[in-house]
Parts: structure tokens; sequence; C-alpha cells
């Protein structure tokens, strides 16, 4: 069943509302203008960095560019994915509903990463979520499209096998650490993470993304309490300052021996 259209779809010539066809979404998303592929300055970040501009025009002819607010669904688990998206701008958390109703937090993207990659190879359903965690711009391609260019770049295939080899590689080093630490290890972990992931804010050395401690918790495998508790004896230690949701990290080389002591 093809999903509804967006609520709000802002009008531009370059998107055809046939594009919703080919690449369905949610009703929480809006279809917006973007640049090209070809023109596209996230794209030196993404596997289509080599692509020449036969295969890029390919890719770009039936594009959809969606925006989505923090807080909204780009996928929900068990739905089919749509096409292959690209995270343009913007920040995306990828989840796992446990048995118990709570969430775990497998990954964090950034712009140039693409969601739900695995599940559109695999042809399968998704097996995670991806939330919004600030204002986001994904670029949704048709399935059919990107297979097409794929088939004819072995180069494009090699990399894909590569990038999927790297991510199966973290997520599992990520799923032992979850598993096997500590929680002040786990917690120190979640943290270095995000700062490797997005960075300290420009200006400040806070991490550049407001994280509810739900999603600290959902990121270290622990209850939210617990995160809490935690965090508060890191704030004592002098190895973080915390306003809000904004964390600043103090001292980055006692965090990382935390996470080695496990």
């Amino acid at each position: 069943m093809r999903s509804p259209e967006p609520h709000n779809i802002l009008s531009n010539q370059s998107i055809k509302k046939s594009n919703l066809d080919l690449c369905p979404i949610n009703s929480e998303g809006h279809l917006v203008s973007g640049s090209s592929c070809s023109t596209c300055l996230i794209k030196k970040l993404s596997l289509f960095k080599d692509l020449n501009e036969k295969d890029l025009s390919v890719l770009n002819e039936q594009r959809s560019v969606i925006q989505y607010k923090s807080g909204e669904p780009i996928y929900k688990q068990g739905a089919r994915p749509a096409g292959l998206l690209c995270l343009s701008k913007g920040k995306v958390k990828i989840i796992k509903d446990n048995i118990n109703g709570s969430e775990q937090i497998m990954s964090l993207k950034k712009p140039g990463e693409f969601l739900g990659f695995s599940d559109l190879l695999n042809e399968d359903v998704h097996t995670s979520s991806a939330i919004v965690l600030e204002d986001t711009v994904v670029c949704c391609i048709p399935e059919h499209d990107f297979l097409n260019v794929v088939k004819n770049n072995l180069s494009l295939a090699s990399k894909i096998i590569k990038y999927l080899a790297f991510e199966l590689v973290n997520a599992n080093q990520r799923m032992a650490n979850i598993t096997q630490k500590h929680m002040r290890a786990r917690l120190a972990d979640a943290l270095l993470y995000v700062n490797e992931t997005y960075g300290v804010s420009p200006g400040s050395q806070s991490l550049s993304v407001n994280l509810k401690r739900s999603d600290l918790g959902a990121l270290s495998n622990m209850s939210t309490a617990n995160a809490i508790r935690t965090l508060s004896e890191f704030v004592k230690s002098e190895l973080v300052e915390v306003d809000g949701r904004q964390i600043e990290i103090l001292n980055l080389p006692e965090l990382r021996k935390i996470s080695l002591i496990g």
C-alpha cells in the first residue's frame, strides 16, 4: 500500500508529484526543492563521490528531496524500504524496539550517510526505525535507478561491499561494548561515539547534538535513571559539564581511559 501523501508539499517545477509513487514517504515529511546529485556538496562525503555525470544523472532523474522536523520518523521498523535514502542535512538516530517496550539506539547518522541501506539491498522490511534528532533533509532515490547504476559500475559495487563490511564491524564492536562493559564505561563510550560522529558546536565545546537523557540511556544500554546517575558522577568528577541537554566534554583522555578499562 502506498504511503499517504505528505500534508504539506512545497511546489517546485523540479519535483514531480509522481515521485511520491516512486519514493513514498511518511505523512510527516515535506517534499522540498534541493540541488541535483551533480552539484550536491554532500556527495563528496558519500559513496557517490567518484560517479560520472551519466550515473549521477540517472540517480537524480526521479530523486525526491524530503524535509523532516525533529522527533519525526523517516521510516519505521517493519515498513518496506521506499528507496535509497541519503541523509543530506541533519542528524538521525537508528533505533530498535526492545521486548520490554524500551528502545535501543543502534547507530547515529550524519550527512553523507545512507539510512536503511542494508534492508534495501537485502530486499527486506526495515529491521529498525530512523528518527530525526534535529531538522533533517533526506534525498530518496528510487530503488531501480540505484540498482541500475550499481549493476553497471563495478567500482561502486566494490565500495558498497566495503561500506557494509565496515558498518558490520562497527555494529559488532558496539554490541560487544554495551553488553560486556560496566555502566561507567558504557556511558563513556556513548559520549565518545557522539563526539566522534557529530563533534562540537561552533564557538563552544558542547556536543553539537542535544540528546535527551533517555537517548543517552538507549545509547548505553541502560535505563534513563542509571544514565542520569552515571552522568551526574561524571559531572562530579569534572569529566563533563552539563547545561540542560547540552553536554561539554572536559576531560577526553579520562573518558577514553574509562572506556578502555571497561
